[in-house]
């Protein structure tokens, strides 16, 4: 961790805090005046919000009108009817909506742009949060949009990328970053290029060598099980002092911390997220999940469609976007095979017509109806299409594109809130408006998949952060 860290415990949970150093005074004066953090008096300890209309995606449903009560960054109420506390701030928000704050499930904040582009080495055990840049010029305008945590994800091309984290934005009030969550995921990659090219032998060697990454890590389990045993007959012979012949004291084999990691996924202590675009990448993601007991987490997909029976049977969570196309970048030849094929397609091929274009065949994106994913209740969130940081300030948009592929508003409105505040393990503190959690929450000037309202005000730890 860089020196400019500190660790701070609370009710018995691990919280980190990121302290401006000197050098990053000046950076932070500008981030400061870009987000301008409100923090409540006193004597204005209470904040009530009144009149909204507020979904809560939580046990309450929809209040109209409702009343959100918010004390010392927490949520201590939520109803209908609430008298408000003396000396609390009351906000009249006729005619607004509330939603809790948006949780983008993958992100490449706080990364350079060398860093979402570098190969590398495989490297379990390579910790997110040791690499991240915490002055990121980008988050001001994804929190005015009303993203308020993001998982921040390893986005190098190798095919064990590392582990994740959850993080709480914006900054702390002196700058800090708090993490909601280390150790959120480990990353794995079925799909990757060698000279921009792929194909299905290519895919299925990666997937044996991500295999073959698992086998290592049980036959270090094994190897650590018959020291401790060993280790443990020597014991109780040192307190026997028979006249036997000395036992000789077992030597400890080396700590891997990489095999270490890989141990705790299969101990399901650690979700695998695994890239895979294509149906056999799906299906190789599946056995290594049940070979190894793993607890999947799949990104991108774009085949979904191909397989969902055995998406049906296995146990996983879905990241995804409706406007994914992996044929950009991962067809034979590349970007350059990609814009030939473009050249010679017609006006229809723009519109997913489900004509093959070149290499591979794409996903058939007329075919497919995101609300299949619903019914056969696989968990679903949306995630930006691309790597560009910034894309994480349209995840209402992504939302509005699932309405129009067939998804019901509420649930299109889940795969930005609550679903992948499940997915990611930080539902207990947001995701939805309910009594004891972190009061998250954006209010809008209207209903919130209606591409004309606009974010009006956005609260993080019950603190303004951005108001139009």
């Amino acid at each position: 961790m860089n020196s400019g860290q500190k660790t701070e415990r609370t009710g018995g949970q691990m919280k980190k805090v990121i302290v401006i150093s000197l050098r990053s005074l000046s950076l932070w004066i500008v981030f400061s005046l870009l987000l301008p953090l409100k923090p409540c008096s006193a004597a204005q300890e209470y904040i009530l919000l009144k009149n909204a209309k507020i979904y809560t995606m939580g046990s309450n449903g929809i209040l109209e009108p409702g009343m959100i009560l918010i004390k010392a960054g927490k949520i201590e109420n939520v109803g209908k009817n609430i008298d408000p506390p003396p000396g609390a701030q009351v906000l009249d928000l006729t005619g607004k909506t509330v939603i809790p704050g948006i949780v983008s499930a993958s992100s490449s904040l706080f990364l350079s742009e060398k860093d979402r582009a570098f190969a590398g080495d495989e490297n379990p055990d390579a910790d997110i949060l040791e690499g991240m840049n915490y002055f990121d010029e980008s988050v001001p305008d994804i929190v005015r949009q009303g993203v308020t945590t993001v998982y921040i994800s390893p986005v190098s091309f190798r095919t064990i990328g590392g582990l994740g984290a959850v993080v709480k934005l914006p900054a702390q009030e002196r700058g800090g970053v708090e993490v909601l969550k280390e150790k959120a995921g480990l990353r794995l990659k079925l799909e990757s290029m060698e000279n921009n090219k792929t194909s299905s032998l290519l895919r299925l060697t990666q997937y044996q060598r991500i295999r073959d990454f698992f086998l290592q890590a049980q036959e270090y389990r094994k190897e650590w099980q018959k020291y401790e045993k060993k280790q443990s007959e020597y014991q109780e012979f040192q307190k026997d002092g028979s006249d036997k012949p000395k036992l000789k004291e077992p030597e400890k084999p080396q700590r891997d911390e990489g095999k270490e990691i890989l141990l705790q996924a299969m101990d399901k202590k650690i979700p695998v997220r695994i890239e895979a675009h294509r149906a056999d990448s799906i299906l190789n993601a599946l056995r290594l999940g049940e070979e190894f007991g793993l607890r999947i987490v799949l990104e991108k997909c774009e085949d979904w469609p191909k397989v969902l029976p055995q998406l049906k049977v296995a146990s996983v969570s879905l990241l995804s976007n409706p406007v994914l196309d992996y044929r950009k970048s991962l067809l034979p030849g590349g970007a350059k095979g990609y814009a030939a094929g473009l050249l010679k397609a017609k006006d229809e091929d723009f519109f997913y017509s489900g004509k093959e274009l070149s290499g591979d065949s794409p996903s058939t994106k007329s075919t497919k109806n995101w609300s299949d994913l619903g019914a056969v209740k696989i968990p679903l969130a949306l995630i930006p299409p691309d790597n560009y940081p910034l894309s994480a300030r349209y995840m209402r948009y992504y939302a509005c594109v699932l309405v129009a592929q067939g998804v019901p508003e509420i649930e299109a409105l889940k795969a930005v809130t609550s679903t992948p505040a499940e997915i990611l393990g930080v539902s207990g503190r947001v995701g939805s408006l309910e009594e004891g959690k972190d009061a998250d929450l954006v209010v809008l000037t209207g209903e919130p998949l209606n591409s004309l309202s606009k974010v009006e005000i956005v609260f993080v730890n019950g603190m303004k952060v951005g108001e139009r």
